[in-house]
Order: structure tokens, then C-alpha cells, then sequence
């Protein structure tokens, strides 16, 4: 069938036709079919209708060929119908908006460049020295003989009369000694026996006495015997060590066996006893204690200058007074005919008048002629390495 104009039916729209009703561009020798529209191969053609390429021509169909390679184009038209009549409709696409996400990309990016920017950027160094104060240093005080005694400080005095001595006085720490004479010093008080006591231990006592029997030879807790072989023993804080291991003070005891008393005490004191046959040899080391000390070890300042005996007495007392003993009883003062002898020829009217007015002001007023002229004795020839 043909349409209107004599174009066939489903011929697209536009293409004008020719001869006998064959749309204009159909090449000469197609046939057309029903209502004009090309059906194959023409028989007027190089083969016509017979059989001369060995086939014979069909009912032709339009299929795609590349472009410029055919002869015919699609169009498509649309016609509207009204809302809601038809089965198509012009759909819009939607776009993304990216902005939002290029944004937040853009600022991260910068939050990134500025960092890498800040931590290679230089920043001068700035050091903030803080004020510490250095910790004290750990000093040593020594006595050996009839007592020779180095101070923690330096200083050299002498303690020659007998009694009980302050050794280092602090509220919380306590070490007495009790100096007494013996036959081989003339007289001279040596180290006959060594007390650890107050707070620091909890308010033991821990005694060490030579080794003869008739100089005490124990090592007393509370005035029960501890360690009378070798060994190890704690109490409140403290570890006694019994052994035959250590440095001489005095290397003039070095012919005798050794019998020495380590004492590990809190706030980080050592204390070590060598125990002789009727003497003691001693060291102590330890950092100033806090509020301060005082006693035959100096007062730990730093100055060796006001390490004296004469000041040292007149700091603290020439003995250990009654209420603050930590022995469990006085020991008889000795004063020998030798010592006597010495304090009248070799103490200097001057110093021996300045002597006696310190003793008189530290004695009690029921002193003996004994413990005054032991005083005497120490005022005198403290500072004497030998007396």
C-alpha cells in the first residue's frame, strides 16, 4: 500500500520517490515488492534474474553497514498525546552536585598542606631549665685507736676522756659511743662500745661490744644477744650482717682476725663496727640528715673549721646527758696518774683556766674530781692527734 503522494508504506518521511513508486536514490534494478519498498537485488542487474552468481534473490531487510557505507538513514519523530495517554515522557537527568564534596577535598588538602608546612617550619628551641636541688653527697666519718676520728666535714679531733659520747645527735637519729680508757693506751680512752637507737629504728637498740667477755663481747638487741656467730639478723629496718669481710679503718689492726658488724640502716646509713679484743674501730656514711646533726662526727655543714672538740662541746655537751642515754648504764670514769701528769705540765695555764670554765658550765654541780678532770683532759689535748 502507499501512503500519501504514492510513498509506499513504511517508507520513513522525506524521502521522495521515483518511477513506478521506487523512492528517489534506489538504485536501478531493485525490485520492489508490495507497496513499492526495495526487496533485493534487481533483475536487470549483472546477474538479472537468473542464477548467474549460483543464488537466487530473496525478500531484502534493512541491517546497519557503517557509516557511509548504505544508503539509508533512521529518523524518529514523536507525537503527543496528552497527559497520562502515552508511553513515553521526557525525563530529565539528574545531575550530581559535586561542589559540597570539592569543598570539604579543598579544605582537608589545606588543613594538610598547613600542617606540613608547621612541622617543617623551624621553631627556635626554647630550653626550660628547671631548678633542681642535687642531692647531698654521701660522707664518711672514721674513728680508730684511742679515738683518732675523721669528721664527715674533715676535721681531726680527739676525745680522750672516758664517758658516753654523742657520736651523731638528731631527733630521729641516735648513735652514742662510750670512750674508756685501757691499759694499753695509759689510760686514753679508746671506742669500747658503739649504740644505734631512735625513731629511724623504731625505737630499738642495737648495741655492739669488743670481742673479750670482760669488755662486754656481744652484739645486743634490746639487750638480748644477737648474732653470736656469723650471720644476718633485721630488726626495725635495719640488717646486721656478722662476718669477717672488710676495709680496715686502722691498718695497724690488720694482724688480728676479723670480726666486723655491717649495719644497714634506714635513710641509707651504713654503719660498720670491727670488733677487737677490748676496743672498737667504726664508719659511718651518710648524707646530712634533715633539721641537722651534731656530735663527735661534726655537724655535717660542710666546715671543717667548727669541727673542734672545743666546739663541739660547747654545741651539744661534753657527754650524753642522763635522760637521752641509750647504754644501759654509765660506765665508771678512769683518770690515770699518767693523764694526770700530762694535764698539769702540758696543758697551758691560759687554756687549761678557759678549759675549766666550759666544764664547769657543762658538768652537773655534783661533777667528781674524776669527771672534771676528764673534761679537762678533752678541752685540753683535743685537737691532738696523739695526746
Amino acid at each position: 500500500m502507499t501512503g500519501a503522494a504514492g510513498v509506499p508504506a513504511g517508507v520513513p518521511a522525506g524521502y521522495m520517490t521515483g518511477a513506478a513508486g521506487v523512492p528517489a536514490g534506489v538504485p536501478a534494478g531493485y525490485m520492489t515488492g508490495a507497496a513499492g519498498v526495495p526487496v533485493g537485488g534487481g533483475g536487470s542487474g549483472a546477474c538479472g534474474s537468473g542464477s548467474c552468481c549460483g543464488e537466487q534473490a530473496g525478500t531484502g531487510a534493512m541491517a546497519y553497514v557503517g557509516v557511509g557505507g548504505g544508503d539509508w538513514v533512521t529518523e524518529t519523530t514523536y507525537k503527543y498525546v496528552g497527559g497520562g495517554r502515552g508511553d513515553l515522557s521526557i525525563v530529565v537527568p539528574s545531575k550530581r552536585n559535586y561542589m559540597p564534596c570539592l569543598a570539604l577535598l579543598a579544605l582537608l588538602v589545606l588543613g594538610v598542606v598547613a600542617i606540613f608546612c608547621l612541622m617543617s617550619t623551624p621553631v627556635p628551641s626554647s630550653t626550660v631549665k628547671l631548678a633542681t636541688t642535687p642531692a647531698p653527697q654521701m660522707g664518711e666519718c672514721k674513728f680508730w685507736g684511742d679515738p683518732h676520728l675523721i669528721t664527715f666535714d674533715g676535721a681531726r679531733p680527739s676525745f680522750y676522756g672516758d664517758g658516753e659520747y654523742w657520736i651523731v645527735k638528731n631527733d630521729a637519729v641516735k648513735i652514742q659511743g662510750r670512750f674508756m680508757g685501757t691499759k694499753y693506751t695509759f689510760g686514753l680512752a679508746a671506742t669500747q662500745k658503739v649504740a644505734v637507737g631512735g625513731r629511724f629504728i623504731q625505737d630499738h637498740i642495737i648495741v655492739v661490744e669488743p670481742m673479750e667477755e670482760a669488755f662486754g663481747g656481744s652484739i645486743l638487741v634490746d639487750n638480748v644477744p644477737v648474732l653470736t656467730q656469723y650471720g644476718t639478723y633485721s630488726v626495725g629496718g635495719a640488717i646486721l650482717t656478722y662476718d669477717g669481710n672488710g676495709e680496715l679503718p686502722d691498718k695497724a689492726a690488720s694482724q688480728w682476725a676479723k670480726n666486723i658488724v655491717h649495719m644497714q640502716l634506714p635513710n641509707g646509713i651504713t654503719l660498720t663496727v670491727y670488733r677487737w679484743g677490748n676496743y672498737l674501730d667504726l664508719r659511718i656514711q651518710m648524707r646530712p640528715l634533715p633539721g641537722g646533726q651534731d656530735g663527735t662526727c661534726g655537724n655535717f655543714n660542710g666546715m671543717a673549721s667548727d669541727d673542734t672538740t672545743q666546739a663541739i662541746f660547747e654545741r651539744i655537751g661534753i657527754r650524753v646527758g642522763q635522760g637521752d642515754m641509750l647504754f644501759k648504764n654509765r660506765a665508771p670514769i678512769m683518770f690515770t696518774a699518767e693523764m694526770a701528769e700530762m694535764l698539769r705540765t702540758d696543758c697551758v695555764a691560759d687554756q687549761l683556766s678557759a678549759s675549766r670554765e666550759h666544764c664547769q658550765k657543762d658538768l652537773p654541780a655534783a661533777a667528781s674530781t674524776i669527771q672534771m678532770n676528764s673534761c679537762l683532759y678533752d678541752f685540753c689535748f683535743g685537737m691532738n692527734e696523739h695526746a
